[in-house]
C-alpha cells in the first residue's frame, strides 16, 4: 500500500512538471478524472472527445490525455492495463453515454453539445478536464 502511494505521489509530480498548456494536475476535475477506475476513465475520455466534437467552442486536450495515460499507467490504471478490461470498458461507456445524454437532454453524435460542455465545465467534472474551451 505505501509504494503504490509512493507510485501515485511520483506519477503526479513528474505529470505535474510536463504539463504545457493545458490544465495542471492540481486542477479538481484532473484530479478526479485521474482517480476513476479504468472503465470510467475511458468512458469519460469518450465523452469528453464526442463533446469537443460536437462543440465548436471547445478542443479536446490531447496532451493532457497522453500525460494522464502515462501517469495512470505508472499506478496501473493505464492503457497498458486497458486490454484485460475491454468489456467493462465498453459496458461502462455504454452507460455513461446514456446517463450524459439523459443529463443534458442531448444525443450524442447529433445534437450541439456546447451546452452540455459548458454544464460539465461548471460542474467541474472530470470530462470537463480533456476540454479546452477557445
Amino acid at each position: 500500500m505505501k509504494k503504490l502511494g509512493l507510485m501515485f505521489g511520483a506519477a503526479l509530480t513528474l505529470a505535474a512538471c510536463a504539463t504545457g498548456g493545458g490544465r495542471s494536475f492540481d486542477d479538481p476535475s484532473v484530479q478526479k478524472l485521474f482517480t476513476l477506475s479504468t472503465p470510467m476513465y475511458y468512458a469519460s475520455q469518450n465523452l469528453a472527445s464526442q463533446v469537443a466534437q460536437g462543440c465548436a467552442r471547445y478542443s479536446y486536450d490531447s496532451a493532457l490525455d497522453a500525460q494522464m495515460n502515462e501517469a495512470r499507467n505508472e499506478v496501473g490504471r493505464g492503457s497498458l492495463s486497458a486490454n484485460s478490461l475491454r468489456r467493462a470498458i465498453d459496458l461502462e461507456t455504454d452507460v455513461a453515454q446514456r446517463s450524459f445524454q439523459a443529463k443534458h437532454d442531448v444525443v450524442l453524435g447529433s445534437d450541439d453539445l456546447c451546452a452540455a460542455g459548458d454544464a460539465e465545465t461548471l460542474e467541474g467534472s472530470a470530462i470537463s478536464a480533456l476540454l479546452i474551451p477557445a
